[in-house]
């Protein structure tokens, strides 16, 4: 709406034009038009000119940060935001660019407390909405950086205050569907209430208001207020350091999760959520080790190759040259992975003792004019002297002086151990289930012998098996248990965690027991129970109904363990038209799982299953049958796949979802250009088709295909 006397100022200062800046009306109508029409310098020029009879004004400095950082000149951006917000320090206008400035500097401490200064100038639950811009940037920028917990808070915030924006949806999905956050990162929260006979219940409430609508700094400070009260009600010491972590206060966090886990008033489970928080963000300095690059020449390059390929332990590895001519440097001529054993021979077992793990690569560079022939190679650190000692074996005197060496990057202990990069040797007909049982033997039998033997910062140095069976290191070491499982693969980190507490003497989770009650009173009670626990759940007496509810919600985060589970529990129990819904979304779960573990054409079977419950559903069959089409494509049959996408173009041709979601899977196969126009060469019958998109549709979004509840009247949780 174009500016008038009655628009309020844009100089930030909350009154109507008339009664603020009413002399520059028509300036900044002006103004208003050519920004709006992109006419930049133009608009610098006047506004430059207008500073000369109006200097300092708020108005016309907010529009010179604007035009800075739309232009990307964000040296002047920087400036322009600094004499901005030292002018007018509680104008919102000026800490949104502050914030804006902090921001793309990457100083983010001073950035979040900027902007929650801002915030803080609403009442709660309102927001200036010159701060929605730098709230959606510093919630990128922490998560490029790894601080999950403001990082999720903030996006969780952003939702709250533009629930309709399907760039905040879009981000706070990204970041549930992230394998890289564990679940307690993404749901730990404070609590929203202080029991009934807290004395100072209605204080704590205040608090738990003002830390929902993002009053950081107030509710900080009341629940500082509250801490002479924590041995009547520990929790406060878990508010508070959840709100530390916030701000990136991760000792002070540390110390009040410690203090929480203390206390004999906390639950077992509890307390080890809350030293896992903990942990999971301050990870030992101690265990980091170097990756390396070393730099050795050869004297003979060809004889080198010769050598080198003639090895079982050393593999040429295909790549683009292109990468590495940056500079105008010459490109390798050789990429070699390097393994730690030979391959088995053909038709033995899958064992952790038979087969390989990288042990390091490295590039190999022919002469050039002025440097002898050389291979780079990286290598973690510890591992150093296994490869040159290797490649001294292969090479001999072929392998020349070490000319150069550099840190490349560092990685904690743990991050090494929990990813072994098992090798297979090309063509090998390996099964999923074998690889499967490979990894299990691997966490169970190595990887948690080295873990209990490994010195560990949290327990002073002292390695977890010199503690074990003590019952004051229970919940630490249940803890660190924990930490270890929310970072290792979904599929292993129960047995990995199983194998690690019977180890350490520790009691095992107990299962989690639903009430035996009505469909609302189940999910009331998984409500209050925090989300990374449900896997825990004793699903025997959960309807079929309520399961789909459930694994609506856990379908968000993609927690295939927990979804496994509910769609089983689904599936299990008799047909039932009400819970058509349930079953169609059992089945979507089921297909992956099935894909994963049995191969395509298994998963393939259940598709007719699938579509009969989304009839039944009144849900669309189109996912379903693109879902089809792209596994007749992994499967080499080009023929079925064209017939299946032609099917449904000519039936769903009315419907624009379907269509779109045909375009984007087209997209993801490389039959069409970004644009929809069809590429020159696709697959055709005996051409070799591209694998579809590794992820499939999501199960459910707020924007799905889903129909509501069937009463409308459900309670569960979902995520803001």
């Amino acid at each position: 709406m174009p500016l008038d006397s009655h628009s309020l100022c844009p100089c930030g200062s909350g009154k109507e034009i008339r009664f603020c800046c009413s002399e520059m009306l028509k300036d900044f109508q002006q103004l208003e038009t050519m920004l709006s029409n992109g006419q930049f310098s133009a608009s610098l020029a006047m506004i430059e000119k207008l500073e000369e009879k109006h200097p300092n004004n708020a108005a016309l400095m907010a529009a010179k940060c604007l035009i800075f950082r739309e232009t990307g000149r964000f040296e002047e951006f920087f400036a322009a935001a600094g004499q901005f917000y030292g002018a007018y320090p509680q104008n919102v206008k000026a800490i949104a660019e502050n914030t804006f400035a902090r921001t793309l500097a990457g100083e983010n401490a001073e950035a979040l407390s900027s902007l929650i200064d801002g915030i803080e100038k609403n009442e709660p639950g309102k927001i200036d909405g010159n701060l929605l811009g730098p709230l959606a940037l510093l919630v990128t920028n922490l998560l490029d950086t790894g601080q999950i917990y403001p990082a999720v808070a903030l996006a969780k915030l952003l939702r709250s205050f533009n629930p309709k924006s399907r760039e905040a949806a879009a981000l706070l999905g990204q970041i549930y569907r992230s394998k890289e956050i564990p679940l307690i990162e993404k749901e730990i929260t404070f609590d929203p209430a202080a029991p009934d006979d807290f004395p100072f219940r209605d204080k704590y409430a205040d608090a738990a208001v003002r830390l929902a609508t993002g009053h950081w700094k107030e509710g900080k400070a009341l629940l500082e207020e509250l801490l002479s009260c924590a041995g009547q009600w520990p929790n406060l010491y878990r508010s508070l350091g959840l709100v530390h972590f916030w701000f990136g206060d991760l000792d002070k966090a540390a110390d009040a999760m410690k203090k929480f886990a203390a206390s004999e008033r906390v639950p077992f489970d509890d307390a080890v959520d809350a030293l896992s928080a903990a942990m999971m963000l301050r990870r030992p300095l101690s265990d980091d080790a170097a990756v390396i690059q070393v730099v050795r020449t050869v004297p003979d390059p060809d004889k080198a190759i010769e050598l080198l390929l003639s090895s079982p332990r050393v593999i040429s590895m295909p790549f683009d040259p292109h990468q590495f001519t940056a500079g105008g440097q010459p490109a390798p001529s050789h990429a070699f992975r390097v393994i730690d054993r030979p391959f088995p021979e053909q038709g033995s077992p899958v064992t952790v003792e038979n087969t390989p793990v990288t042990l390091g690569t490295f590039l190999f560079f022919g002469r050039q004019t002025d440097r002898e022939a050389r291979i780079e190679i990286q290598i973690f650190e510890p591992d150093k002297e296994k490869m040159i000692s290797f490649l001294e074996s292969v090479l001999g005197g072929n392998l020349g002086p070490e000319t150069g060496s550099m840190t490349l990057s560092t990685l904690p202990w743990l991050f090494n151990r929990l990813g072994p990069d098992f090798q297979f040797k090309a063509g090998a007909a390996v099964k999923p289930e074998e690889v499967a049982a490979l990894y299990r033997s691997y966490f169970e039998e190595v990887f948690a012998g080295q873990w209990l033997s490994h010195p560990n910062d949290y327990l002073g140095g002292n390695p977890p098996a010199e503690l074990a069976g003590q019952p004051e290191s229970a919940r630490t070491l249940a803890a660190l248990v924990q930490t270890v499982a929310f970072q290792t693969d979904p599929q292993f980190a129960d047995g990995l965690a199983a194998v690690l507490r019977g180890r350490l003497g520790i009691p095992q989770p107990e299962p989690i027991v639903p009430p035996e009650g009505t469909d609302s009173e189940v999910l009331a009670f998984f409500q209050n129970t925090p989300i990374w626990r449900w896997n825990r759940a004793d699903l025997s007496h959960v309807s079929a109904a309520a399961c789909g509810q459930l694994l609506q919600v856990i379908s968000l985060f993609e927690e295939e363990s927990t979804m496994a589970r509910l769609s089983e529990r689904i599936l299990s129990l008799p047909a039932d038209e009400k819970d058509a819904q349930a079953r169609y979304l059992a089945y979507r779960v089921k297909i992956g799982i099935v894909e994963a573990a049995e191969g395509p054409a298994r998963a393939l079977e259940l598709i007719p299953e699938a579509k009969n419950a989304a009839r039944q559903a009144g849900i669309s069959e189109a996912s379903l049958e693109l879902r089809e089409a792209a596994i007749h494509l992994l499967l080499g049959r080009a023929e079925l796949f064209q017939q299946t996408i032609t099917s449904f173009a000519a039936r769903h041709r009315n419907e624009p979802e379907a269509m779109a979601e045909l375009q984007m899977l087209l997209m993801n196969l490389g039959i069409l250009n970004p644009d929809g126009t069809p590429r020159a060469a696709g697959p055709a019958g005996g051409a070799e088709a591209p694998a579809p998109a590794p992820s499939e549709p999501k199960l459910w979004t707020p924007d799905s295909d889903l129909p509501p509840s069937g009463d409308g009247s459900s309670k569960l949780w979902t995520p803001d």
